[in-house]
């Protein structure tokens, strides 16, 4: 029996402007074998953001009928956006395992994605199929009696009492508090009121904070706070980041806008003399309630998250963006609705003022739509990303290297691969597999060949305290105190980094604990990460005039001597 290893991607058939968009990610792919009854699922994978996905079956995964032996599955696959159905692939009856490795730039193309009645959009293509024999049970050897020959077990997991004994790891940690239980326990109530677990002895940050986790408002002549709790996305930034730009412009328009906007909410009064107090009350209650999720949303550091934000709108004014109608769609419809909030209703001029309330109310999120839509549109001006927004990003992206390097550690020490032993496992990074043929491939899918990069060999424990004080000082240090210049020196150690990370797990190393998966793996998902470090860091575009090519140096700076 063998066990093989599918390698493709998901793109859509028609030219991008951007090469990006002919890619989706999470995408879900599911791998068939059409039989005469019952068709087999194979296996099952998610896109990544270069849209590729990497599927493991066996021959059991297609033989699953009693009797069945045919050498090979007929092949389709089925792609899922969520729970839509995005279309399938025609079946491919001449499929053959036969192990193939195409280059990435010319893929073996397999077919495209059709919905019955409608034209394909996407289509599947097979770049690589590996496979590993397994030997069944009846073709393993006998096993030697133990008077004979004595069995050595080599690599075995660890019991719980072993793990326990063994701890975390003992090379990096982080710093222990210094003021006792009290201490702590004041650490984690302000880390749940927050939104996060960072240390509080920065005052700016910590007011930062706390300014954007509590809104006032006036209530009988007396402010009262509402607590908007906070996601660890939307946390105060270690590097001095916060809301710049296009998006401190909007938050403070929205600030302004809604604040006015939920007043006006509140004195609302119907003008139907049957109208439906409960219905009422709790229409006004799902719009105030988005409406201040809309204002923190806008506000969040890091920037808000697209979807979220339009998801809010839908909410409240429905799918129409602009269409000059006057009557509401969303929430703020069925909030007329039960109000009698028409023109035929109105008697007074009290009751003028109250539908000129709701007018207002409805221009104020119209306008605050539109203004949404326009700063995201410059979310793709060739000036690049802004700096406080970014620094944010990059805070938390490196953060999280950091607790990948923790967490390579942890498995590390679990295949008992300690601190002393990862010293003297050294890395050749020439003799990475691949460098010789088609290159090895990198976090985004491309293939890596520059061998230059490659050179000299260094330890485990080296490489690995080199990407953690990168994310825990140097990256940090260089981000805050460089501005764009020192964040375009993070984008260029984040790649060398990556690159060395990600060659490790393709190198010959000759310790039965350094190549078990669970390594392997946590040694890809740390060069993942570093890739999306790189990835923040270049979205940062250098100062026009300040880029090393203008630079003109006389040349006796080069001379010699």
């Amino acid at each position: 029996m063998n066990r093989y290893t599918l390698r493709g991607r998901v793109r859509t058939i028609q030219a991008q402007k951007n090469e990006r968009d002919n890619y989706e990610a999470r995408l879900r792919v599911e791998a068939h074998d059409e039989d005469v009854q019952y068709d087999d699922l194979i296996g099952t994978a998610f896109t990544n953001t270069r849209g590729f996905f990497e599927i493991t079956f066996t021959d059991d995964d297609f033989r699953q009928d009693p009797g069945e032996t045919e050498p090979a599955p007929d092949l389709y696959f089925r792609v899922f956006r969520g729970e839509e159905l995005l279309g399938r692939t025609p079946t491919d009856a001449d499929f053959s395992l036969v192990p193939f490795t195409q280059p990435f730039e010319q893929p073996r193309f397999f077919g495209n994605l059709a919905l019955p009645n409608q034209d394909p959009i996407y289509r599947v293509e097979l770049f690589e199929l590996r496979a590993v024999p397994l030997l069944s049970e009846s073709d393993r050897p006998p096993a030697t009696p133990p008077a004979e020959q004595p069995v050595q077990i080599v690599d075995v997991l660890p019991s719980l009492d072993q793990i326990h004994r063994t701890g975390r790891m003992a090379s990096v940690s982080a710093p222990a508090s210094s003021g006792g239980d009290l201490q702590s326990i004041v650490e984690s109530a302000l880390g749940n009121i927050l939104g996060h677990t960072q240390r509080t002895d920065n005052p700016k940050t910590l007011v930062a904070t706390l300014t954007q986790t509590f809104t006032p408002r006036q209530v009988d002549g007396r402010t009262v706070y509402d607590w908007n709790p906070q996601s660890v996305s939307v946390r105060a930034s270690d590097l001095g980041g916060g809301i710049t730009g296009a998006q401190a412009s909007l938050y403070h328009r929205a600030k302004t806008a809604i604040q006015d906007g939920i007043q006006l909410l509140n004195g609302l009064t119907p003008l139907k003399p049957s109208a439906d107090r409960e219905n009422m009350e709790a229409t006004r209650s799902i719009i105030r309630t988005e409406m201040q999720e809309l204002l923190a949303e806008l506000g969040a550091r890091g920037g808000p998250r697209i979807l979220r934000v339009d998801n809010l709108f839908q909410l409240l004014l429905g799918d129409d963006l602009d269409s000059g109608n006057q009557r509401p769609d969303g929430q703020l419809k069925k909030l007329a609705e039960y109000f009698g909030l028409v023109r035929g209703q109105i008697n007074t001029v009290e009751e003028e003022q109250n539908y000129s309330n709701f007018l207002t109310l409805k221009d104020y999120l119209q306008s605050l739509r539109r203004s949404w839509v326009d700063y995201k549109r410059t979310q793709d001006s060739s000036a690049g990303a802004y700096i406080g927004t970014q620094l944010v990003r990059l805070s938390q992206a490196l953060a999280v290297v950091a607790e990948s390097v923790q967490e390579v550690y942890r498995i590390m020490e679990l295949f008992f691969l300690g601190p002393e032993e990862r010293l003297s496992v050294y890395i050749d990074f020439t003799r990475a597999a691949g460098l010789e043929s088609g290159g090895f491939p990198l976090p985004d899918g491309t293939a890596y060949l520059d061998t230059a990069q490659l050179r000299d060999s260094m330890s485990v424990e080296g490489l690995l305290n080199w990407v953690w004080r990168f994310a825990t000082e140097e990256g940090p240090l260089l981000a805050k105190s460089g501005g764009k210049l020192g964040i375009q020196v993070v984008s260029e150690t984040s790649d060398r980094l990556m690159v060395l990370t990600q060659a490790t797990t393709y190198t010959p190393i000759p310790n039965a604990a350094f190549r078990r998966e669970g390594v392997i793996r946590a040694m890809r998902d740390l060069a993942y990460q570093l890739y999306q470090v790189r990835q923040l860091a270049e979205q940062v575009k250098l100062p026009s005039g300040d880029k090393p090519d203008d630079l003109d140096f006389p040349p006796a700076r080069f001379t010699s001597g």
